[in-house]
């Protein structure tokens, strides 16, 4: 439950917002970043292209609305963010591939939009059971009243639903231009083909970094800095925009005062319980779940002096309020009902499976027969041919059970043969030899129930809301935060990369405002009580990194571990240099000689789990019988001797290979072309200032 709408209170001053000031206070805080004179606050922008707030929120109230009306559903809070991730998302592929697929000259006439839907070449989107004919196939008049339908029932779902058809079909134009396009030459194949037939077996000794403590080769600042000013412009090491802070949680759970007011308030409602002449309205209007249901009641199901109070009590009783669990309860006696009750023994013989249907009842028949004369051999036949692993183990035997726990046909062979009766019932099972034990009427004592769980009040909050009020004012630094958490035995939380796109908070529910307030906070920022469910939260941002190259104190830890394997690096080469015994070094460096047997060209790794690229292409330039220099590679320094270099042979026919290379780069084509183009226009995703 969000706590919006309890009490708030902050420095003592109490602060009420209702109505139309609310909605001018959030109006006010979305448009605050528009600049003079502009129409509408600016979400993102694609290239030149502007996406404002109120046309972006237009189109996800639009398809939040047709959720709701045309489809019934309820819409939460997380499926709101999820139409919004799609609706961001369509916006910037209309902006990036749209300008694209237009100039590319592709267009999509009417006869082609009714083609694809209930025309010759129906979209895969509708060839589903629900609009096939009885041959199969796509029915076109049901596609055709369907669509009809959904433009008369469902006007705001039919323009959605069609501007996604249009715009899908040209993408998939626009894609299969660019797939097409996509060619590999014979010298491509060639070499594809060369690359997966060369192989190696070689000798190597490996000195891993991870073989010793970085401890051992301490990283100066002069280190570091020279590292980071050597490497921090790699792509590698290219930053994304980010915020690191830390948050303390204050959860609002109920008091004990909450409990006895949900106590009193059921209490409240027992008299009218009792006496109303309409139990499902009166159930449906104050209980939490805002269902009737009238259940058989299990002995034992309440705490012992109310489950007592149920058992014995008579029809119309309300017994309660009672605390379970979470929730205080008023149970009505509803109905004593008569069960009827069947405790039969069974012997199953199965048609599924490939079993056949007339054998299988030729066997039933010849069984029936057989136990019909001699009951005492029902058991060992149960054994013996029975396929209901669930009853075998207890001679075929199912327990008292009444008439709606079996399928119907077993049912009846149950409740309307007398005791004694054995009989055949047939089912989807298959064939059932079925011996009724025994027949009873159970009494089944039947209640309806009003639950209400016990929830903080307003003043709950209030009170917590004011103890996380106290803990802001008082600290302000990271440190203090720390220590006070560790003395009111609260946990803090610290998020070490927090994207400005990120829409989740480990540890929080619904996470919304603490989310707007990281990205708009500045380095060092203590926030205010922030909302999270039944939760308050007190943040405190600790760091921000902009995206690029990233500042030395955004790398320290990662440069610091990295500068050192330098170090192992320089130290491994030089130990290594000019050894070519292969045993003598392993020994010299407390390792052994691992054997690689039959490496492709074109692998990714040293067998023993050695990722290697660079390494493994300098490994197939040595030649039969020779020992390279020390190798340094991304996770050891290796010395390798060449045993067999075998070259792929003369390629005769490349086709399949030529093929495969060209499917593979078909299939990266889409994406590709979309992400580069996404890349060379530019995209601002502001959505974090504003949700």
């Amino acid at each position: 439950m969000a706590v919006i709408g309890k009490i708030r209170e902050r420095s003592g001053l109490l602060i009420g917002i209702v109505g139309g000031a609310l909605v001018l206070f959030i109006l006010g805080e979305l448009l605050s970043n528009r600049g003079v004179g502009r129409k509408d606050a600016v979400l993102g922008t694609v290239g030149d292209e502007e996406i404002g707030v109120m046309a972006f929120e237009q189109r996800v109230n639009d398809e939040v609305e047709s959720y709701r009306n045309d489809f019934g559903q309820t819409v939460t809070a997380e499926m709101t963010e999820q139409v919004r991730n799609s609706v961001w998302n369509e916006l910037v592929r209309e902006n990036v591939l749209m300008p694209q697929v237009l100039d590319a000259g592709f267009s999509l006439s009417p006869g082609e939009y009714d083609d694809i839907r209930f025309g010759d070449n129906i979209l895969p989107d509708f060839r589903n059971p629900n609009f096939q004919g009885a041959d199969g196939q796509p029915d076109k008049a049901k596609l055709k009243q369907y669509f009809s339908d959904v433009q008369v029932n469902a006007p705001v779902y039919h323009q959605i639903q069609k501007r996604r058809i249009q715009e899908n079909r040209l993408y998939a134009k626009y894609n299969t231009l660019v797939k097409k396009s996509c060619f590999v030459n014979s010298a491509q194949a060639r070499d594809e083909f060369a690359a997966k037939n060369t192989r190696a077996t070689f000798n190597f000794v490996a000195k891993r970094y991870d073989s010793e403590p970085d401890s051992l080769y301490a990283v100066s600042d002069k280190d570091l800095r020279r590292f980071y000013d050597q490497h921090k412009n790699d792509k590698k090491y290219r930053q994304k925009a980010s915020r690191r802070f830390e948050y303390v949680l204050f959860p609002v759970t109920p008091s004990e005062a909450d409990r006895i007011l949900g106590q009193r308030e059921l209490s409240e409602l027992k008299p009218n319980f009792e006496t109303t002449d309409n139990d499902s309205g009166f159930v449906v209007a104050n209980s939490e779940s805002r269902t009737y249901s009238k259940v058989p009641y299990t002995e034992g199901t309440a705490d012992k002096v109310n489950d007592s109070l149920i058992v014995n009590a008579a029809v119309g009783t309300v017994i309660g309020p009672y605390f379970d669990g979470q929730q205080w309860k008023l149970v009505k006696v509803k109905e004593l009902a008569d069960v009827p009750e069947a405790r039969v023994r069974h012997i199953l013989l199965s048609t599924q499976q490939g079993k056949g249907d007339e054998e299988q009842k030729g066997r039933a028949d010849s069984l029936l027969a057989v136990v019909k004369k001699d009951r005492s051999k029902f058991g060992d036949l149960v054994t013996k041919f029975s396929d209901d692993p669930g009853s075998t183990g207890n001679g075929g035997v199912y327990e008292w059970f009444d008439k709606t726990r079996m399928v119907p046909e077993f049912t009846k062979a149950s409740f309307d043969e007398k005791v004694g009766a054995i009989t055949i019932a047939k089912t989807t099972y298959g064939y059932h030899i079925v011996e009724v034990l025994g027949q009873r009427t159970r009494q089944e004592r039947r209640v309806v129930t009003i639950e209400r769980t016990v929830k903080p009040t307003p003043a709950t909050f209030k009170e917590v809301y004011k103890k996380a009020n106290d803990f802001s004012l008082r600290n302000k630094t990271a440190v203090a935060i720390k220590a006070a958490a560790e003395e009111q035995g609260l946990t803090l939380t610290p998020v070490e990369e927090f994207r400005p796109d990120a829409r989740f908070i480990p540890g929080l529910q619904e996470p919304n405002t603490t989310i707007s307030w990281v990205n708009r906070a500045e380095e060092g920022e203590v926030s205010e009580p922030l909302e999270a469910g039944d939760n308050y939260v007190v943040a405190i941002l600790t760091r921000i990194r902009k995206e690029g190259v990233p500042e030395l104190e955004d790398v320290r830890e990662l440069f610091t571990k990295e500068a050192a394997k330098e170090k192992k690096a320089e130290a491994y080469l030089a130990k290594m240099q000019g050894k070519t015994d292969l045993n003598a070094l392993a020994t010299e460096l407390g390792v052994t000689v691992q054997s690689a047997n039959d490496v492709v060209y074109n692998g990714f790794s040293i067998p023993g789990g050695y990722g290697e690229f660079e390494v493994l292409g300098k490994i197939f330039a040595l030649q039969n019988g020779n020992t390279s220099v020390p190798l340094k590679g991304d996770n050891a320094v290796y010395v390798v001797t060449m045993n067999t270099l075998t070259a792929a042979p003369e390629a005769t026919d490349v086709t399949t290979d030529k093929e495969s290379l060209q499917s593979r780069l078909q299939a990266r084509a889409e994406n590709g072309v979309f992400n580069a183009l996404r890349e060379a226009i530019g995209v601002q995703d502001n959505r974090s200032l504003y949700y």
